[in-house]
C-alpha cells in the first residue's frame, strides 16, 4: 500500500509543480550519501537545460536530521539563503531504524524551511545492497530495509505536502530489471553509491526538481552509453509510475 502511495504523491508533485517556475536555487542537506552524488549531479545539470540552477550542499559525513536540526549554523543558512527548494536527506539506517526520529527532525525541518518561502523535497535513499547487518532481525534483507526508507520518507512527504525523491524505488527498480547492473550501483562496502549509483540519484534529482525528461539531458557520467540510457529510462518509468515495485 505504501508503494501505491508513494507513486501517488510523486506523480502528484510533479503535476503541481509543472506549472510553477523551476527553481533557481537549490539547497541539498545530507551527510556522505549527498556529498559522494555531488559532482554527478553537478555535471547532469550543468548539461541540461536547466544549467542556470544554483546548486548548493552540505553534507558533512554521517549526519542525521536531528543533528543538522541542531546546528545554528545551517538553521539559519537554511532560513536566510533564500531558496526555492531544499532537499531533506538522512542518515541511512534512521528512517528505517528508528522513524519516530527521523519524523520528528524532518518535521522541525520542514517548518524552517515553509517559514523561509521555500519548499522541502525529501531525498528518499536506497537500501543496503544486503540488507542492514547491523539490524539483521528487522531489515538483512535488501528488500526489507527498502520497504521501510521508502515508507519513512512516503510519511514525511505526504504529511508535509512536500516533493519526493524517488532514489530508492529506482534502485529498486534497476535491480530487478538487472540484477548485474543493480550491484554495479554500489562501491565495495555494499552501502554508498559507485559512480553509476551517483548518475542515477543525479538523474532522479533532475526529473523531479525541475519536472524535466531526464532522457533529454546528452550527458552519460563517463558511463557505457548504453547503461546510461538505460538508467534514465528506469529513472522516468518508475517516476511516472509505469514500473511494478516489488512487495
Amino acid at each position: 500500500m505504501f508503494i501505491t502511495s508513494f507513486r501517488l504523491l510523486v506523480i502528484t508533485a510533479l503535476l503541481t509543480g509543472s506549472a510553477n517556475a523551476v527553481p533557481q536555487k537549490i539547497l541539498f542537506v545530507g551527510n556522505s550519501y549527498t556529498g559522494q552524488v555531488r559532482s554527478a549531479v553537478t555535471k547532469f545539470f550543468a548539461a541540461s537545460a536547466h544549467r542556470e540552477i544554483r546548486l548548493e550542499f552540505i553534507t558533512p559525513g554521517g549526519r542525521t536530521l536531528k543533528q543538522h536540526s541542531e546546528e545554528a549554523k545551517i538553521v539559519e543558512r537554511i532560513s536566510g539563503g533564500g531558496w526555492d527548494i531544499v532537499v531533506l536527506q538522512d542518515q541511512s539506517q534512521t528512517p528505517a531504524v528508528f522513524p519516530e526520529k527521523f519524523l520528528s527532525a524532518s518535521k522541525e525541518l520542514n517548518k524552517v524551511i515553509t517559514d523561509s518561502g521555500a519548499k522541502t523535497a525529501y531525498y528518499q535513499t536506497w537500501g543496503r545492497r544486503d540488507g542492514d547487518k547491523q539490524n539483521a532481525e528487522r531489515y538483512g534483507t535488501y528488500t526489507k530495509m527498502q520497504d521501510a526508507l521508502t515508507k519513512s520518507y512516503t510519511q514525511a512527504a505526504k504529511r508535509d505536502k512536500a516533493l519526493l525523491i524517488p532514489v530508492g524505488e529506482v534502485w529498486r527498480a534497476l535491480r530487478k530489471r538487472d540484477a548485474q547492473l543493480g550491484r554495479e550501483l554500489y562501491k565495495g562496502d555494499g552501502s554508498h553509491p559507485s559512480a553509476k549509483g551517483a548518475y542515477l540519484v543525479a538523474c532522479c534529482f533532475y526529473a523531479v526538481l525541475t519536472g524535466s525528461d531526464p532522457l533529454s539531458v546528452k550527458f552519460d557520467g563517463g558511463l557505457p552509453v548504453a547503461q546510461a540510457r538505460a538508467i534514465r529510462e528506469i529513472t522516468r518509468q518508475t517516476v511516472s509510475g509505469r514500473v511494478p515495485a516489488d512487495n
